[in-house]
């Protein structure tokens, strides 16, 4: 599995939320300023080529739908985290929450 960039990031997070939606679905649930429709519809496409979402056809349009979990992106990050910035040592990692009250901070 790949890492996702910060808009592909932003697509999935809603995407995961809503379970099954249309671009223009997705658009709903940002902050204002929202981002363009065609914007959105090309990061929705390079997340299908990246296989992270799958459609189905409605009408004239899509619907699309997560194909990886939340956990399981939320997984790869953990274990991508761990190994590329506490040397795969949990035990540094949580030091590091510790001391920075990052951790409590998410609790």
């Amino acid at each position: 599995m790949q890492r996702l960039t910060k808009a592909e990031e932003q697509v999935m997070l809603r995407l995961w939320g809503l379970q099954e939606a249309t671009v223009k679905d997705i658009i709903q649930f940002y902050p204002l300023p929202k981002p363009a429709y065609n914007t959105t519809s090309t990061i929705v496409r390079i997340l299908e080529k990246k296989k992270f979402i799958g459609h189905k056809k409605k009408g004239r349009g899509y619907i699309y739908f997560p194909k990886v979990s939340k956990i399981a992106y939320r997984d790869h990050l953990a274990t991508w985290l761990l190994e590329n910035y506490f040397d795969s040592s949990n035990q540094d990692a949580i030091n590091h929450f510790n001391t920075t009250k990052s951790l409590e901070e998410l609790l």
